[in-house]
């Protein structure tokens, strides 16, 4: 029996949470965004198909847009009974897939009840799953409110304007768009106000610098692959970049990424700032000033002269899950790090997620590597992806609404193309995908047709590159079957 007794009422948990609010799990669905091809199709790491390229489309609008999914949240009370024939419909999936040795879990989203379990402690490979451990340490130790902030600053005993990185990897190349998430903030603006700045200081000829020391280290992986870069998949990850780093037109139908992107950024912000009417030019002269100025200069050589904000930490988030960005989990895990006092780096990142989420949730055996699932060394199980996924659908913090964040089923991001057959799954199963070549996944949520809101894990890694679509159909038809459970 896949379901043991003392399964049937495990609780991981080191801190009892609480306070459940009916929008932990609300979803709107205005804002709808494009797919990520990185996590549809696997002769790329995260990618599941052979053609050499695709094409990204935007996600159907829904009937109704603008107007509020109901809150996923649970419908039953506490005492309502616990299902006993989840097993049945899972173990039917089962029994007709055609590839085996899936690590699952399931489980009841108030009450913490197990309601299915195999495999559920083996730690696995879970591609881009592992971003559902980053978004959830960001929450967390960050804050869902917070914004990065990327600045410029004058030193005018040389008149050089530094720009600082301030972590923002969704800089837009123009002017700040507040109502966008890529693009929130623009280094037209910042250009453009620093501009204005100096002027007020009677300065019109300055040198410029560029200021990345917020990331320590080295700045790519040694577990990826060089290839990737060009490929899209993924950058050098650094404190200052447009657009994640993207190249090229957006209309082709793959976009790789730069192998410099803080660089390419900062030319953007020189030939902007020159365009605001400031020359840029390698020895300036620095600013004529009286004693009194000359002496408030030493004691503050540089001061900040202007500044552009992110949006919030959880439109990132969402961003990041949505379209399973690696470039954005990257900088998540940094800024993770940061935010738990220790440096931004791809090294420190992984260790701090896990930090931060020990303390709430026992991880077990986890391992990680990255914080976006590019590497095949992670190592999470079916049961800590859903420890950590019950846990916020209880949460009273940023945290409970991590799963509101995620792709859903035939509407958006990496979910687009799937459940869209099944009236019951699209629109109700909330779900963060993984796919590498040998690898598929999926963690989340789903109302069932009882009105109980349940929290899923299906891992399989090591499968036949042939075999892997088949995987995914099995675990798609193990989440539908959930969906369309009258399972009391």
């Amino acid at each position: 029996m896949n379901q043991s007794p003392e399964a049937k009422r495990r609780k991981p948990s080191k801190k009892a949470v609480a306070g459940i609010t009916a929008g932990s799990l609300a979803l709107v669905l205005a804002g709808v965004a494009a797919v990520d091809a990185y996590d549809v199709f696997p002769e790329l790491p995260g990618i599941l198909t052979t053609e050499p390229a695709i094409e990204v489309q935007s996600v159907p609008a829904p009937k109704a847009q603008g107007q509020e999914v109901p809150a996923p949240a649970s419908a039953l009370e506490d005492s309502a009974p616990v299902p006993t024939k989840v097993a049945d419909k899972v173990d039917k999936v089962l029994s007709d897939a055609k590839v085996k040795g899936f690590g699952i879990e399931v489980r009841d989203g108030l009450s913490d009840d197990i309601l299915y379990a195999k495999n559920e402690n083996k730690p696995r490979t879970p591609a881009s799953v592992t971003k559902v451990l980053t978004a959830s340490a960001a929450l967390l130790t960050i804050g869902g409110e917070k914004r990065l902030s990327t600045t410029t600053n004058f030193d005018p005993s040389t008149s050089t304007v530094t720009l600082v990185g301030g972590g923002d990897a969704l800089l837009g190349a123009g002017e700040s768009q507040p109502g966008a998430v890529n693009g929130h903030a623009g280094l037209t603006t910042l250009a453009q106000q620093t501009a204005e700045s100096l002027k007020n200081e009677n300065v019109a000829e300055v040198a410029l610098d560029l200021d990345t020391s917020r990331y320590s280290g080295e700045d790519f992986s040694p577990g990826w692959e060089r290839a990737d870069i060009a490929k899209g998949v993924i950058t050098p990850v650094q404190p200052l970049m447009i657009d994640t780093g993207y190249v090229g037109s957006t209309d082709k139908e793959w976009r790789g990424r730069s192998e410099h992107p803080a660089k390419d950024a900062f030319a953007v912000f020189s030939k902007e700032l020159k365009a605001a009417g400031i020359t840029v030019t390698d020895t300036p002269k620095p600013a004529a000033k009286s004693d009194e100025d000359a002496k408030s200069d030493e004691d503050a050589k540089s001061s900040e002269l202007a500044s552009v904000e992110s949006a919030t930490i959880s439109e990132i988030v969402e961003y990041a899950l949505v379209h399973s960005d690696n470039v954005v989990a990257e900088v998540l895990g940094n800024e993770v790090a940061i935010a738990s006092d220790q440096p931004g780096s791809l090294e420190a990142g992984p260790k701090a997620v896990l930090e931060v989420l020990s303390d709430s949730v026992d991880l077990g055996k986890t391992h990680l590597e990255d914080t976006s699932g590019l590497s095949y060394d992670n190592q999470i199980s079916p049961h800590d992806l859903t420890t950590i996924l019950q846990a916020s659908v209880v949460a009273d913090d940023s945290l409970s609404s991590l799963i509101s964040y995620m792709p859903v089923g035939g509407l958006t991001g990496t979910l687009t193309d799937r459940f869209t057959k099944d009236k019951n799954a699209a629109g109700t199963v909330h779900a963060k995908t993984g796919t590498l070549s040998t690898v598929t996944s999926l963690a989340g949520g789903v109302l069932d047709a009882d009105g109980r809101y349940l929290v899923f894990t299906l891992q399989i890694d090591d499968v036949d590159k042939d075999k892997i679509l088949e995987a995914r159909k099995t675990v798609d038809d193990i989440v539908g079957a959930l969906a369309n459970c009258g399972c009391l």
